[in-house]
């Protein structure tokens, strides 16, 4: 028999498919692992025992975490579920009096706010769900909120009308109007939407020219497709008119004019121009609805039928928008397989012209995929990113044109789930849920490429990965949770190549329906937040933060859907309800208690120890299992052959309560207490190395098992295992 000593230095290549399991010849085999269940790799290389969660209010009905970030110092957590909103800020709930909550109502239902999709702007979020007109969510106060609908102005239209039989007319050009056809032309779900309508011609209208003498008050004059009416009477000036507000003179009135001859001029006030715009406010017939004029109608609309005109973008027959995004100072919005920009610095202008009539390049836009393929998501970078139902695309301005040029990237299609920034890439959920894509800028080829991070954890997305969310600080994690309910996080660091997925079942059995992240309150790291349920419970919690080297052991909080208590020294805690009934973990004053049962809200410690912090909850396992241990044989490989691990090192940094094993046998616990150990105080944490003989029987893997069941931190280092290996 040989012996061979293998050291893994680092686990942050996360847990592996069964599917790799051989691939000993790949260099990412050597920092993977066959599981990691509560215990997250972190880019140095150890893996540290996941915090728990602590509890935070159980609410209103189902709901999804919504994140709502004015500034970096200052961020909420919004409760969305069915017609109602209710907000949470410095890890608490808004409330408007003790155990009320602050609430604002909405008109989404529970399935509608599964696709909802949402852009912040600093103090105002833009909403849009394709069967509903888009809202803002403005922050009018540091407790208070205004829900109201997005106000578009100037469009977006749809493509003019060509069928010159079917016509309109107006019955007036101001106010509340009544719009009529030729022919069968509205629905009811018109109503709500805009309409343009463009005068026939203007044919019937005198030009302006320069000098015209005997101009009466009141007189029309056409000029660059505008109407404006003589508000004195005389010579016309020079000076052309444009405006298109108020009324300006078109020439000097006293005196003499460049050429010595005496003054003329007329004051032209701005009647219209070419076209107007109405909002549809009612439904009378195919050939009939009223509406509420946004912009004056040119005045031969109510005497001359004209087939120019063009129905809104948006409304309840021709569809909502259902993603958004800001980009390039520009609010955009994407319905169907169209993507509709607002002009630059005008959020709610979606006006495609300038008051000249110009199309110039700061103007709205409105453009289609190159494919018919339904717009799901929008992303801004360098470019515009667009994830579509079978295709990723990207928008590139083009200087000089408001119109951006848009080119397929990649044909792998995304699903409903919004896109997560991660540092400098976006990630998103390939359209069958089960892979997670990066979508990274290839210099070489010149275009975006989009590689799939679950390669080597393809097993990861048996279950429909329904959402991401990334906590930058203070480490660089991704969160998704799955449909079964199951939550997972990916380390994630490209420019350290690190990419190491693992499994965080909660305490209970309870499952996650949403997370997201904001800012903690102190700026010094990021926040995971939870939406769970376990049975008929439902609870939103917060994970604590990941235990970090230094950490006071009374911060030590490693139980699911807790609470603490920190005060006086206490027998009876009380304030659980939300566990009644449920069996507890509780770590009292750094020391593991035995279990407890929540009754009237309230557990009692033994008389022996009283405390004066203690953190009570679910309890939950980490769970750590090595590869196949490749150290070599006497004649090349050691797999397949039968071998027993001898003994095994275990370095550990600030860690109590793991058991070591080998596939197949009983862990043994490490014992940390030492003789000279007062018995009446906790157990110092460990830092150093452990080592553990004889603990293997012959077999043919040699894989190592490290468990943690008590509420206590685990951070572990390095594996050293002696390995004894048979010939084959």
């Amino acid at each position: 028999m040989s012996r061979a000593t293998k050291m893994q230095t680092s686990f942050n290549g996360g847990e592996f498919s069964p599917r790799m399991f051989g691939r000993v010849d790949q260099a990412v085999y050597e920092i993977g692992v066959a599981e990691c269940e509560n215990f997250v790799p972190v880019i140095q290389g150890p893996v540290v025992k996941r915090s728990g969660t602590i509890y935070v209010e159980t609410p209103k009905a189902q709901c999804r975490l919504i994140p709502f970030v004015p500034f970096t110092t200052q961020g909420y957590v919004i409760e969305a579920s069915a017609a109602a909103f209710r907000f949470y800020t410095n890890n608490s709930r808004i409330e408007t009096a003790p155990g009320v909550a602050y609430q604002v109502t909405t008109p989404w239902t529970w399935a509608q706010l599964n696709v909802l999709d949402v852009q912040p702007s600093v103090d105002v979020l833009y909403l849009v769900h394709g069967q509903t007109s888009p809202r803002v969510l403005a922050r009018t106060g540091a407790e208070t909120f205004a829900l109201s609908e997005l106000v578009l102005k100037n469009g977006p239209f749809d493509d003019d009308n060509t069928d010159e039989t079917l016509t309109v007319t107006a019955d007036g050009t101001t106010g509340s109007i009544t719009i009529t056809s030729s022919g069968p032309l509205f629905v009811a779900g018109h109503v709500g939407g805009l309409m343009r309508l463009e005068a026939q011609d203007f044919a019937a209208i005198t030009a302006w020219e320069p000098g015209y003498n005997g101009v009466i008050v009141g007189a029309l004059r056409r000029s660059e497709a505008k109407v404006y009416y003589a508000a004195t009477a005389g010579r016309s000036g020079t000076v052309q008119p444009i405006h298109t507000q108020g009324a300006e003179w078109d020439g000097v009135v006293v005196g003499k004019d460049i050429n010595d001859k005496d003054a003329g001029g007329i004051l032209w006030q701005y009647r219209h121009d070419k076209y107007g715009i109405v909002k549809i406010t009612g439904y009378t017939s195919p050939t009939q609805v009223t509406a509420e004029v946004v912009r004056r109608l040119p005045d031969s609309l109510t005497s001359t039928a004209s087939w120019r005109w063009a129905l809104g973008a948006f409304s309840t027959a021709n569809g909502w928008p259902s993603a958004v995004t800001i980009w390039n100072e520009r609010l955009v919005l994407a319905k169907d397989a169209t993507l509709y920009g607002s002009t630059v610095g005008g959020y709610d202008d979606f006006g495609e012209r300038n008051s000249a009539g110009e199309l110039t390049s700061d103007r709205a836009f409105r453009v289609p995929l190159p494919d018919p393929n339904p717009i799901l998501w929008l992303a801004a970078d360098q470019e515009l990113l667009i994830g579509a139902a079978n295709a990723e695309y990207k928008a590139t301005r083009i200087q000089g044109e408001a119109r951006p040029d848009i080119k397929r990237q990649s044909k792998y299609g995304s699903g409903q789930a919004k896109p997560c920034e991660a540092g400098s890439r976006m990630l998103f959920v390939q359209k069958a849920g089960r892979k997670v894509r990066e979508i990274d800028y290839n210099y070489q080829r010149d275009r975006y490429q989009a590689p799939d991070l679950t390669v080597v954890a393809e097993h990861l997305g048996k279950r429909k990965i329904l959402g991401l969310t990334y906590q930058q600080e203070p480490d660089s994690l991704v969160w998704a949770w799955r449909a079964d309910g199951l939550l997972l996080s990916l380390t994630y660091s490209p420019e350290e190549q690190v990419k190491g997925w693992a499994r965080h079942p909660l305490g209970g059995d309870t499952l996650v329906e949403w997370a997201t992240c904001i800012p903690d309150p102190d700026g010094d790291r990021d926040q995971l937040w939870l939406a769970t349920r376990r049975g008929g419970k439902r609870a939103i919690v917060r994970m604590a933060p990941l235990w970090e080297v230094g950490d006071s052991r009374n911060e030590a909080f490693f139980v699911d859907c807790g609470l603490s208590y920190q005060g006086p020294t206490a027998q009876m805690i009380s304030g659980l309800g939300h566990l009644e009934g449920e069996t507890v973990k509780i770590l009292a004053d750094g020391s593991p208690h035995p279990d407890r049962i929540v009754e009237g809200g309230a557990i009692t410690l033994a008389e022996s120890r009283a405390s004066t912090v203690v953190h009570i909850g679910r309890g939950y396992s980490g769970r750590l299992k090595t590869l196949a241990i490749e150290a070599g044989g006497q004649d090349g490989t050691a797999q397949g052959k039968r071998k027993r691990i001898i003994s095994v090192v275990l370095r550990m940094l600030e860690t109590l309560g793991v058991s070591i094993g080998v596939q197949g046998l009983p862990s043994q616990p490490i014992e940390h207490r030492l003789s000279l150990d007062a018995m009446n105080r906790a157990v110092p944490l460990f830092t150093g190395d452990h080592e553990i003989n004889t603990i293997g029987q012959h077999e043919r893997f040699g894989q190592i098992e490290i468990s943690s069941d008590q509420p206590l931190p685990a951070c572990l280092l390095a594996t050293i295992p002696v390995l004894e290996t048979a010939p084959r």
